[in-house]
């Protein structure tokens, strides 16, 4: 049943995209940077008419400076500034572009496209952080191509914030950490238990959808790591309410300056869900295996405290323990399947860093569950220990057999280190 659905689904969206490489399809609004920089009285337009730019403004400078996409992962971004005089006054209007990525090959673009990520994001951006008090950059405009993926999102610059290297930081303060914990409870509560109309826009990920994922690995997974990845998923994805998705330290920005604040970026992964998803999510895959141990328990204390603290009820101590462990399985879960973990859309140098982030974070599971309470995981999900320590093994090499063969088949190590000597980067795997 699965099959039969998905399969048709990623044929047309493959020629979709395809169609639009190749024709550049005509859009309401810029494509790329490039479009941009051809658009900018459009780009002062929409400024004015969503206020985020003066209604008598006049405008003396409009400069687009694109950004190196391999330094951000592949988005097609670009900077602007914007000089202009209001009521008298000479002013400047700083603004984050964003764009889907013009690099990659169709394949990479399909996948992006099937998981919805920029309607998602563009979703996100308009219907929710327009009008909510949560932790994120504020939005001035937000375009999305249902048909062809494509979008274009501006957003405040944030000038006073600072973001940490994903996956090698020197030191997280403490005070940033419990802004990251804060910034999640804050997500979380203002959407907890909403059944209102517009929540229509954050999409779940239905039951059909992990199913589609077991049938994936049907042949090769064991019967216990399927039933990880069926019970997991299924549990995570239940709605309570609306998550990042992808929660990681960088796609987080810590005010560093007066005018900086705690912010979350890359709304791409947003979903309805267990709100304790995105807090294994950030803690696990984002703290030093070394100080995640120092701060765990003090930081889901600190996380559950405020969610009670900012309105949540009816959510017991006892369910979040359990559900922070389901999510720990769910995260090794979303790891070890291609099409969530995202090696499948990535080449080049992307593939370069996928490799060596992927590898940390592997790592930093296995260390986890070195100390995973097995009887627990046994009795909730109809496993022996021994099942479920196999089963979480086998998890994480497969993680690891796959990220061999790309290294192997790209000689991806050598040209790692090179690349990270150039950029004086400390990028090592933690042992």
């Amino acid at each position: 049943m699965a099959w039969a659905i998905y399969l048709p689904v990623v044929g047309i969206s493959f020629m979709v995209a395809w169609l639009d490489r190749k024709l550049r399809f005509p859009l309401s609004f810029p494509r790329d940077v490039d479009q941009l920089q051809g658009r900018k009285d459009w780009l002062i337009a929409e400024l004015k008419k969503n206020a985020a730019l003066p209604a008598d403004a006049v405008v003396a400078a409009c400069t687009v400076t694109p950004m190196d996409q391999s330094n951000i992962f592949r988005s097609d971004a670009a900077k602007i500034a914007i000089s202009y005089t209001s009521d008298g006054l000479e002013q400047t209007l700083m603004c984050f572009a964003k764009f889907a990525p013009s690099m990659g090959t169709v394949w990479n673009k399909t996948i992006f496209n099937l998981q919805l990520n920029h309607i998602k994001e563009s979703w996100f951006n308009e219907y929710f952080i327009r009008q909510d008090a949560i932790p994120a950059p504020r939005v001035f405009i937000s375009k999305v191509s249902a048909a062809t993926g494509n979008l274009c999102l501006v957003t405040e610059l944030m000038t006073g914030d600072t973001e940490y290297r994903e996956a090698a930081y020197d030191n997280l303060t403490e005070a940033h950490l419990d802004m990251a914990l804060d910034g999640l409870a804050t997500l979380h509560a203002r959407y907890w238990g909403d059944t209102s109309e517009r929540m229509k826009r954050v999409l779940p990920i239905d039951d059909i959808t992990v199913y589609f994922f077991d049938s994936l690995v049907a042949g090769s997974w064991s019967a216990p790591a399927r039933t990880v990845l069926v019970k997991s998923w299924t549990l995570m994805n239940r709605r309570q309410t609306v998550l990042h998705g992808d929660s990681r330290i960088g796609n987080m920005m810590f005010p560093v300056a007066p005018d900086g604040r705690y912010v979350m970026i890359d709304w791409q992964a947003t979903r309805q869900g267990r709100a304790a998803f995105d807090l294994a999510y950030f803690l696990v895959l984002s703290l030093i295996s070394s100080h995640r141990k120092m701060v765990e328990a003090t930081s889901k204390n600190k996380y559950y405290e405020c969610l009670l603290a900012k309105g949540v009820q009816g959510y017991s101590r006892q369910d979040f323990e359990e559900d922070y462990r389901h999510a720990c399985l769910c995260v090794l879960v979303l790891l070890s399947l291609p099409m969530l973990s995202g090696e499948v859309s990535v080449d080049g140098f992307a593939a370069l860093i996928f490799v060596y982030g992927m590898g940390v974070w592997k790592e930093r599971m296995r260390i986890m569950f070195d100390d995973f309470d097995y009887s627990w995981m046994a009795q909730h999900y109809g496993l022996t220990e021994q099942q479920a320590r196999d089963a979480v093994c086998e998890m994480l090499d497969v993680i690891q057999k796959r990220l061999d063969g790309i290294s192997s088949a790209s000689d991806i190590k050598q040209s790692l280190v090179e690349i990270l000597k150039e950029n004086n980067q400390r990028y090592d795997y933690e042992v």
